[in-house]
């Protein structure tokens, strides 16, 4: 469970490809990461979380993979806050769209509402 509350941080910032990164040891640890090791550890949580069988499990890993790879460039640039977050979330509701024709509707329901209270507790701890 330890463990688990440790990557909770990580994953959560994984799952909104940094999209309110702040200078912290955990979003450190993100940007260091391979595009495969954050495709990894978000396909592990999405498993656990929706309770998907093995035929999503193969298709949100290579959907995973495919924008994890697509993040990356992103997350590695010098660009301002702002800009990166902006092209992340475009991303994001791209993926967001792929995810729906792979989850079933009550997982699609359980995603978006998991997505949406993680954006709503960063909001709150940037306050």
């Amino acid at each position: 469970m330890i463990l688990k509350q440790k990557q909770w941080p990580i994953l959560v910032t994984a799952f909104l490809c940094m999209t309110f990164a702040n200078v912290t040891a955990q979003a450190k640890k993100l940007q260091d990461s391979t595009p495969e090791q954050r495709a990894k550890m978000m396909t592990e949580w999405m498993t656990n979380k929706l309770a998907l069988n093995t035929k999503q499990v193969e298709q949100v890993s290579a959907l995973n993979l495919q924008y994890a790879k697509k993040n990356d460039p992103i997350l590695q640039s010098n660009e301002g806050k702002l800009a990166k977050f902006k092209k992340l979330k475009a991303l994001q509701k791209e993926k967001s769209n792929a995810l729906s024709q792979i989850l079933d509707a009550g997982q699609y329901k359980k995603y978006e509402e998991i997505k949406d209270q993680m954006v709503q507790t960063l909001k709150e701890k940037r306050k």
